[in-house]
């Protein structure tokens, strides 16, 4: 099967593309696109994404990733950070790219998701004088790519050209990658890791890459029979709605050779359960972040499930390691990581960038132990230890534990302030539907598992967590909320 996209059900060969990709790039370069200058791209996950981002490339700009669930306001702010010249956008975005754009001050250009791709000018701006064309450099800035993570307000991850070559090469390798793989490409492709990892690994090698716009089982299951779809790269929610299948039909299982989990911790059980759905795939689980640009670690097949919890070992052309309190490099501690994938810094933020990017090292932020073999396993969150009568508690082994309930459908472990021990372990819980579950069995079933001073002292309850674009819950919202 030859290489290129599938969208629509229809299929797109790489050369097509690349065609529609220069002319598109002729025509921004018409209006004033040049090297160096910054391009919102806000689109979804069709061609038209993919013809953008390397048209902008083609020039020596630097693309900005919206996320197409961004309101009015939040694109305004993110192309005002970001000192964006335009803002490019698909015809459903259009409204929102108008209004963002205008109360940026800057133009927009809109083009049809499909090729032909038609751009044309959506709204005017100010002109301004274009520095001309130039191929890119390996250590010319590729994009500004902004995420909040956890934390709060958006920061604008600055990765070169090399930096996205290099973690495609990592996540291709580790991943063992071929041209005859065809992936779906599930989450938004304005997300980098998933842009390294569902696309540029698929462009890189000759291979196949079939967009879905959002996810949906039915739609999954009919795209892989159709197109003998071998990759699933699940992240968050996906994950439940396809365990909740508890089977799929026969040609899918015969096409999926590998199904990936990540973006969010996933339980053990649901990592089996994957693996009795698809008997015949391997269960891959990853770990990286926007600032590493990609996954800097990887397990796979049985190492998933025999290692329990464990995200992996190093991929090619990384380091991971991890650093104690004292700055002692040992088998515990904060995951940090080097090579070169790690990003430039945070546009324009240097105090964060300084914070980040210390003693030649990326400083994660997570916490994690590393096994005899090389295998990491996630234990909490620097910022998010809870310290409670003295003893630490990680919320995400509490987190975990609480999965284990079957009335559980969602949960997050904070801390928030205790009179006597300082911090108290919180649990803000989505209760499943129907179910009637309270604190006092939320807090004995942990008991019943964990150390006594591990166990929620309280227990919230919610309809939802709030996540961000990228699927992460903001725990930041929640202690804000909840008083911590």
């Amino acid at each position: 099967m030859a290489g290129g996209l599938i969208a629509g059900g229809r299929r797109i060969p790489f050369g097509a593309l690349a065609d529609a990709t220069d002319d598109l790039a002729r025509w921004l370069a018409r209006r004033g696109v040049g090297a160096g200058d910054a391009v919102g791209i806000m689109a979804a996950n069709e061609p038209a994404i993919v013809a953008l981002l390397y048209a902008v490339w083609g020039l020596g700009a630097v693309g900005v990733p919206v996320s197409v669930r961004s309101t009015e306001e939040e694109t305004a702010r993110l192309l005002g950070h970001a000192r964006a010249r335009v803002l490019a956008c698909d015809a459903k975005r259009a409204e929102v790219a108008r209004a963002g754009a205008a109360a940026a001050g800057v133009p927009a250009f809109v083009c049809d998701p499909d090729l032909p791709l038609a751009p044309r000018v959506l709204r005017r701006g100010p002109s301004w004088k274009s520095r001309g064309a130039r191929p890119p450099a390996p250590d010319a800035l590729a994009a500004i790519a902004y995420t909040s993570g956890s934390t709060g307000s958006p920061k604008g991850v600055m990765l070169t050209h090399a930096n996205l070559q290099w973690a495609t090469f990592a996540c291709a390798q580790a991943r063992g990658d071929d041209a005859l793989g065809v992936g779906a490409s599930l989450s938004p492709l304005t997300h980098v890791p998933v842009l390294v990892s569902h696309l540029l690994c698929r462009v890189l090698l000759g291979a196949t890459a079939v967009l879905f716009e959002r996810f949906d089982t039915a739609a999954l299951l009919d795209a892989t029979a159709r197109h003998g779809i071998t990759d699933l790269p699940l992240i968050g929610g996906m994950v439940f709605d396809v365990v909740a299948m508890g089977a799929v039909p026969a040609a899918v299982r015969r096409s999926v050779r590998k199904v990936s989990v990540g973006g969010a911790p996933t339980p053990m059980e649901s990592k089996r359960t994957l693996a009795r759905v698809f008997p015949d795939a391997e269960i891959i689980e990853a770990y990286g972040q926007t600032e590493s640009t990609d996954g800097v670690l990887m397990a796979r097949g049985r190492s998933v499930l025999e290692r329990e919890g464990t995200v992996g070992r190093m991929n090619p052309h990384v380091i991971v390691a991890l650093r104690a309190p004292d700055g002692v490099l040992g088998d515990e501690g904060e995951i940090v990581i080097g090579g070169p994938t790690v990003m430039q810094g945070y546009y324009r933020n240097p105090e964060a960038t300084a914070a980040a990017r210390r003693d030649g090292w990326l400083h994660t932020g997570d916490l994690g132990r590393r096994d005899p073999d090389g295998y990491f396993f996630l234990t909490g969150r620097v910022k998010d230890l809870i310290i409670t009568g003295g003893e630490n508690v990680s919320p995400l082994e509490v987190e975990e534990v609480l999965r284990l309930h079957p009335d559980v459908a969602d949960v997050a472990v904070i801390g928030t302030p205790h009179p006597r021990f300082g911090e108290q372990v919180t649990a803000v819980v989505v209760r499943r539907d129907g179910a009637m579950l309270d604190a006092e069995q939320v807090a004995a079933f942990a008991a019943a598992r964990l150390a006594g001073f591990k166990k929620p002292r309280r227990v919230e309850f919610v309809a939802s967590l709030p996540r961000n674009a990228y699927n992460k819950v903001q725990t930041h919202v929640l202690k804000k909320e909840f008083g911590a």
